[in-house]
């Protein structure tokens, strides 16, 4: 028995043929390049060798292609199609062959090429980037990663923020800056699911992750959604797709409550003032420079101090649920041409379902240059808005959270 499933194991193995270097690139100017594709994306074709590293070749350059394994291809107009690719007659032209079918294909109509016999590790592609912050009284460190899992039908994304944003004061008597004792951290982890359905350019979307933020006074935020998403425009040098859908999201929120100070209370670290005609509470976290001009007339001064109470602030945290809508859309714009020059911009849009009157949105655009093979020099922002429930003026107020950074960032 055990000689036979032997046997049995060893005849897979020799039909299971993996993806070795065979395939042929041939490029306008007669050069042969012998080796393995492994993905077009974004105007560059991905091609691995026995004589060298994984590296990438300008689509617009390539004339012909062979290869005897199944790819998946995406075409400008919405198709997805599995099969064969093997050169033409013609320069600019690949002849795909299914099960079902044959017909020849312009290589600038195509938007995407996937190796349909790929590895799990090899469907893998990733991005590590490092950035640093352009505003002057604003000091501001990011790292980000970003990881794709192509398969045929489906594709996974998943995309890591990690942020730390400090206030940048000014030393008395003027000698620069110091940083403040109050950074502001961020953190967010996107994950985002796409299954092809029957319908050209449609796809089904599956959501989650994570985010945090103590601007938005937002400490903790799981979300999990699914929806339906289309490929508005797909063709060489343009990509734009946007999703619908509903997600839950689960969050935890800091509040402060301002009480009377005990008879043996010490120590002010945690001392605040309170209006109790508003019910407001100050809470100072920040150093301010205030132009004498700017203050308030003496009297307003001291009809403000009349009403307000030294308390001390205790801050609790308590968590939520909500069902909210969501509306995303992604827009890429890169270069045909030696001269990789890339635009992403990406936007979310959150109406609340169960909170009235909630809104949240987030956008993020980058712009990347290719300065050195797989290094890129990029400018990046990134925006957040929570408008807060209506009438709530002490735990989810209305804010708003931006950065411009500029760093450098890795594309294996």
């Amino acid at each position: 028995m055990t000689r036979l499933l032997f046997l049995l194991l060893l005849t897979i193995a020799m039909f299971a043929e993996s993806h070795d270097t065979s395939d042929v690139v041939t490029m306008y100017n007669g050069d042969q390049i012998t080796g393995e594709i492994r993905s077009l994306d974004y105007g560059e074709l991905r091609i691995k060798t026995n004589y060298a590293q994984e590296f990438s070749l300008e689509w617009w350059h390539i004339a012909k292609i062979e290869s005897k394994y199944n790819f998946e291809v995406s075409t400008e107009d919405g198709r997805r199609l599995y099969g064969n690719i093997s050169s033409s007659e013609k320069n600019g032209q690949l002849v795909f062959t299914s099960i079902d079918d044959s017909f020849v294909i312009n290589l600038l109509e195509i938007t995407e090429i996937r190796p349909i016999e790929d590895t799990l590790a090899d469907a893998f592609s990733y991005t590590l980037g490092a950035s640093l912050n352009l505003e002057p009284e604003l000091a501001t460190a990011q790292l980000k990663a970003s990881v794709g899992l192509a398969t045929e039908r489906t594709q996974s994304k998943g995309r890591l923020v990690l942020q730390e944003s400090t206030t940048r004061l000014e030393k008395d008597g003027g000698e620069g800056y110091r940083r403040a004792d109050n950074p502001s951290r961020m953190m967010s982890l996107n994950l985002e699911h796409q299954r092809w359905t029957n319908r050209q350019k449609l796809y089904r979307t599956f959501t989650g992750g994570f985010d945090y933020n103590e601007s938005l006074n937002n400490f903790g935020r799981v979300s999990l959604g699914a929806g339906l998403g289309k490929y508005f425009i797909d063709r060489a040098g343009l990509r734009f797709n946007g999703s619908l859908g509903l997600q839950g999201i689960a969050e935890k929120n800091r509040y402060t409550e301002a009480v009377p100070i005990s008879p043996d209370a010490s120590g002010g670290d945690n001392r605040c003032l309170f209006d109790p005609i508003n019910q407001f509470i100050y809470e100072p976290t920040l150093e301010l420079n205030i132009d004498p001009d700017d203050l308030p007339a003496l009297e307003d001064i001291e009809e403000i101090l009349g009403q307000i109470e030294i308390r001390e602030c205790k801050s609790t945290y308590a968590t939520s649920k909500s069902i909210e809508a969501f509306a995303s859309g992604e827009i890429a714009v890169y270069n045909l041409s030696d001269a990789d020059f890339d635009v992403k911009v990406l936007t979310n849009f959150y109406p609340s379902i169960t909170e009235s009157g909630r809104v949240r949105a987030d956008i993020g655009a980058e712009i990347a240059w290719e300065m050195v093979a797989d290094l890129y020099l990029t400018l990046s922002s990134t925006t957040q808005f929570d408008s807060g429930k209506p009438n709530d003026n002490v735990t989810r107020n209305e804010k708003l959270d931006y950065n411009i950074v500029m760093g450098v960032s890795w594309r294996p």
